[in-house]
């Protein structure tokens, strides 16, 4: 199920990157088929399971595990998105940009393969015990990677900080017709750049820092789930920008590096992991970032000054430390 949900997930990725460079005019398109396709070898996956589980002897109501239950409700939901989507652009026509992103019918897919994929999660939990090894775990980090890519389609606008020069504003020239429209977007695409790497770092942050709260990741785990998760988003954003072959260093760089401070240091929310949780906490997204910044200087050149750079920076730590803050807080009345 969980290779399925990757699928699918990749999927809608294709389909993001076909409404942003080829004609799209039809419900009817190979990229759409993609994702459906993926859909239906769950369904086959499934069905196999619990005819399995009925020749050895289980009822109907046991075939399918009990971890496994509640994720089907993605399915149905799934399937009825699919039918709206349909609907959807024969009366209202085909999205594109931002409101590809935001249809609500585009959401009801989402949310369904959401469900579907918190059932390799769930199984793995169910069975942290004995989850040890990277192949017992691989079910899990596929769920969340999943996820990661699915919170990435939903929140495309804030993906990219667009530090590079080939996203940089019109200059500001003063005592021109242009200066105060220059100097307004010049203010307008800083602002969004910070939110969006304060956003970034909490995200990446959050998967990261609930992953190690829950199981003792094997080697190599975060840098798989990092590559996964991230990949579609800048194979299907990177257009004439290098932010593909950034965005898989920052990845594999960031997933190396918590992978080994998790190997040394076992950093968890109880007592005897803090520090070192909040440690991880505070190098994993400055990791995450510092690379960002490091490699678009490199392959673009940045537009950002160092002020701007440093303390966007800054505040990728600062947000990780929040985030350990908050899982680690009990109360005490």
């Amino acid at each position: 199920m969980g290779i399925c949900a990757v699928w699918i997930s990749g999927g809608f990725f294709l389909d993001a990157w076909a409404h942003g460079h080829v004609p799209v005019e039809s419900f009817f398109t190979p990229y759409h088929a993609v994702f459906y396709s993926g859909m239906l070898a769950l369904i086959l996956v499934l069905a196999a399971f619990v005819l399995r589980s009925r020749r050895a002897g289980y009822s109907w109501a046991n075939a399918v595990q009990r971890c496994y239950r509640l994720p089907l409700l993605g399915i149905p939901i799934f399937v009825l998105g699919g039918f709206a989507d349909m609907l959807w652009h024969r009366l209202l026509g085909i999205e594109e940009g931002v409101d590809a992103l935001l249809s609500p019918t585009h959401q009801i897919l989402g949310l369904g393969i959401f469900f579907v994929a918190s059932a390799p999660i769930r199984s793995v939990l169910a069975e942290r015990g004995r989850a040890a090894s990277l192949a017992w775990q691989l079910p899990l980090i596929l769920g969340l990677a999943t996820w990661l890519m699915l919170v990435h389609f939903g929140t495309a606008y804030a993906f990219d900080p667009a530090a590079g020069r080939t996203n940089a504003p019109p200059p500001v020239v003063p005592f021109t017709a242009n200066y105060l429209t220059a100097l307004s977007i010049g203010y307008y695409k800083v602002a969004s750049g910070v939110s969006i790497v304060i956003f970034q770092s909490t995200l990446i942050a959050g998967f990261i820092l609930w992953l190690v709260s829950r199981i003792r990741p094997a080697p190599g785990l975060i840098t798989l789930l990092l590559v996964l998760g991230n990949t579609p988003a800048a194979a299907a954003f990177t257009n004439q920008t290098p932010l593909l072959p950034v965005m898989l260093a920052q990845s594999l760089l960031t997933g190396i590096l918590a992978d080994a401070f998790v190997a040394r240091y076992d950093p968890q929310p109880a007592a005897r992991g803090r520090r070192a949780f909040a440690w991880f906490a505070i190098a994993v997204p400055m990791t995450y970032i510092g690379i960002y910044l490091l490699g678009t200087a490199m392959a673009d050149r940045m537009w950002w000054d160092w002020n701007i750079a440093l303390g966007s920076w800054i505040w990728s730590g600062v947000c990780g430390l929040a985030l350990s803050l908050l899982i680690v807080a009990r109360r005490t009345a």
